[in-house]
C-alpha cells in the first residue's frame, strides 16, 4: 500500500555563506551532530536533517513510497540576522528545496515557503508552484513575532484562496514566549512550538479570518499543535461574549470556533496514539494525512506508521491518511 508522509525536511549542507549569517548560526560539535544556540535556545540538529540520502533509505524501509519535503526554519531565521532582502533569501531556500526533490523527483514532492505578512512575495509564491512545480506552501505559524490574522497577511490569503494553494501551517523555530525560561529542558521545541500553533490559529478563528477567507486550503503540523486541547474554551469564551470589552479583545467570528475545524486538516505527527485518535474523531478521517517531521526529528518513521495501523478504524480509512488524503489535498499526480 502506497504511504504519503506530508512532513518531512532536508536542507543539505550547502557551500558558502550569501547572506553572512554563518557564525550566528554556527553550531558546536556533538557527535555526528551539532549544538546550536539562537536566541539562546540550545538545541541540536541532528545529521539526519542534511543527509538526503540517508533519509530515502530510512523512510523506504519503513514503507513510505512518497514524501513530501519542506524546510520549515530557514526562511524566517535567515531573514531575522541578515542585511539582505528578505525576497532573496526566500527564494534561496526555495532553490535549495527544488534541488533536494529534484535528486528523486519519482518519489518526492517540495512546498515552497514565503513570509505571508509581506504581499510582495506572492509572486515568489507563484514561482514556487508554476515555475518550481511545488505543491504548496509551507508558512510559520508566527513570523518574527508577529501571527497570520492581521490586515497585512489579507493580500497573501486572498492570493492563496483564490489560487487554491495547499497551506501547511508550521511553528517557527523560535516560538512567542521563548523568553520564558523556555531555554530548559527543549521547552521551546517540545511546548513553545505547539503552542505558537495554537496560537496562530486560534487568532485566524477568533478574529474572523476564516470568515473573511472561507475557502482556504490548511492544513496544520502537529494535529494542531497546542489548539486541541483548547477548543473548549474558545467555544465558551464565543458563547459568553465580549460585550463591553474594548474593539481589540472582541471575538469577531460568525459560528462557533470548533466549528472552524470542518475546514482544516491536520498530520499525525506527535509520536502519541491518543491524541492521533482524538485527531481523526475531531477533524474527521478524511481531515487527517500522516507526517512524521522526519529529518530533525529522526526518530523511525516506522513508529507513525504502527500508530495509525492500530486505528481501530477501517482499512479504507487506514489508506485515507496513509495516503489518499494527502494525494487530494495537495494534488498529486499519483496513481495508487
Amino acid at each position: 500500500m502506497p504511504i504519503i508522509d506530508i512532513h518531512t525536511h532536508c536542507s543539505p549542507r550547502v557551500q558558502g555563506d550569501p547572506f553572512g549569517v554563518a557564525e550566528t548560526l554556527r553550531g558546536t560539535p556533538a557527535g555526528a551532530n551539532a549544538i546550536t544556540n539562537y536566541r539562546g535556545l540550545p538545541a541540536v540538529a541532528y545529521h539526519e536533517m542534511r543527509d538526503f540520502d540517508l533519509q530515502q533509505g530510512v523512510c523506504a524501509k519503513a514503507g513510505i513510497t512518497g514524501r513530501i519535503i519542506s524546510n520549515p526554519f530557514a526562511a524566517e531565521v535567515i531573514t531575522a540576522i541578515t542585511t539582505k532582502p528578505a525576497i532573496d533569501v526566500v527564494k534561496h531556500i526555495n532553490d535549495q528545496v527544488a534541488a533536494v526533490v529534484a535528486r528523486a523527483p519519482t518519489a518526492n514532492w517540495g512546498l515552497g515557503t514565503l513570509n505571508p505578512l509581506d504581499a510582495s512575495h506572492i509572486p515568489e509564491g507563484e514561482r514556487c508552484l508554476d515555475g518550481l512545480g511545488f505543491k504548496g506552501l509551507l508558512i510559520t505559524s508566527s513570523w518574527h513575532g508577529r501571527f497570520l490574522d492581521g490586515e497585512d497577511a489579507f493580500a497573501f490569503w486572498e492570493w492563496a484562496q483564490d489560487r487554491k494553494v495547499p497551506i501547511f501551517i508550521h511553528p517557527p523555530r523560535v516560538p512567542i514566549g521563548h523568553e520564558q525560561q523556555m531555554d530548559q529542558y527543549k521547552l521551546d521545541e517540545l511546548v513553545g512550538r505547539p503552542f505558537d500553533t495554537a496560537m496562530a490559529v486560534a487568532r485566524m478563528i477568533l478574529s474572523g479570518l476564516l470568515d473573511r477567507f472561507p475557502r482556504l486550503k490548511i492544513a496544520v503540523a502537529h494535529m494542531g499543535g497546542g489548539l486541541l486541547p483548547v477548543m473548549g474554551r474558545l467555544d465558551f469564551g464565543w458563547r459568553l461574549g465580549c460585550e463591553g470589552m474594548p474593539e481589540r479583545a472582541v471575538i469577531r467570528c460568525r459560528e462557533r470556533p470548533s466549528d472552524y475545524l470542518a475546514r482544516l486538516c491536520v498530520d499525525t505527527m506527535g509520536f502519541w496514539a491518543p491524541h492521533v485518535r482524538e485527531a481523526v474523531e475531531v477533524f474527521g478521517v478524511d481531515r487527517v494525512m500522516f507526517g512524521t517531521d522526519y529529518g530533525p526529528v529522526p526518530i523511525d518513521p516506522r513508529e507513525h506508521v504502527d500508530i495509525v495501523n492500530g486505528l481501530a478504524i477501517s482499512e479504507a480509512d487506514k489508506q485515507k491518511i496513509l495516503w489518499r488524503n494527502a494525494a487530494t489535498f495537495f494534488n498529486l499526480e499519483f496513481a495508487g
